[in-house]
């Protein structure tokens, strides 16, 4: 394994985290909502039609719309903005955090969520792949499934890329769930505030990154003390 792909993992699974802790903070300080995707929120959206219950069904539709929006933008940010969406992820993330931070009565409400809502699909479009394998870096269940695959695979045939890959996605699920676990702690101390302590895993992401940029920041670092010379 070459060094790029090593730094190409480690970014992973430090970016893993932070999709681990706003899973965690969303369900654990409001009301058992998963601001990461959306398969419940469908789910409770087609109950609720049928069942003529429509009570949340407003907050639902706007979550629903809220993630949609955030796929629509990394299209349009690809598309449109010359800068790593790798990049722009962390930012954006960064100040859903600030938001969420800043403004406590509204991190009381449901409210709170959309910001995560809209930052998640940001990052798992920005971060889809690593070392040539595709792995959602905001939910585990099919990093969980290719990793108990190739893991058995492992084991019966012996075969040395099917534990590499192996290797791979239970990093990541360890990367998440640390996360996770980093999202519980805090929060049953400071409760809603807890979301300040998102920034120990963008930290350790923003270090991954720089690394794996290290060729591109020593450039532009030589290039900024020419220009000031």
């Amino acid at each position: 394994m070459n060094e790029k792909a090593s730094r190409q993992k480690l970014l992973h699974y430090a970016v893993s985290t932070v999709g681990g802790f706003m899973g965690g903070y969303a369900i654990f300080n409001h009301c058992d909502v998963f601001g990461n995707a959306q398969t419940a929120n469908l789910i409770h959206i087609v109950c609720k039609i049928f069942s003529a219950d429509f009570s949340g069904l407003g907050f639902l539709l706007l979550a629903l719309a809220t993630y949609i929006s955030g796929n629509v933008f990394c299209v349009i940010a690809e598309k449109f903005i010359k800068h790593d969406l790798r990049l722009i992820s962390l930012i954006m993330t960064s100040c859903a955090v600030v938001i969420i931070g800043l403004f406590p009565n509204i991190a009381n409400d449901y409210i709170a969520v959309l910001p995560i809502l809209f930052v998640m699909p940001v990052q798992w479009n920005a971060y889809r792949t690593a070392a040539g394998y595709v792995s959602a870096t905001i939910f585990s269940t099919n990093n969980l499934r290719i990793a108990v695959m190739s893991l058995t695979r492992y084991i019966i045939d012996k075969d040395k890329k099917q534990g590499e890959q192996a290797r791979f996605y239970w990093m990541t699920l360890l990367g998440f769930h640390s996360g996770v676990a980093l999202a519980c702690v805090s929060s049953v101390f400071l409760g809603t505030m807890s979301v300040w302590f998102c920034f120990v895993p963008i930290a350790l992401t923003s270090a991954a990154y720089l690394w794996l940029k290290e060729r591109q920041v020593k450039r532009f670092a030589v290039r900024y003390i020419l220009k000031r010379a």
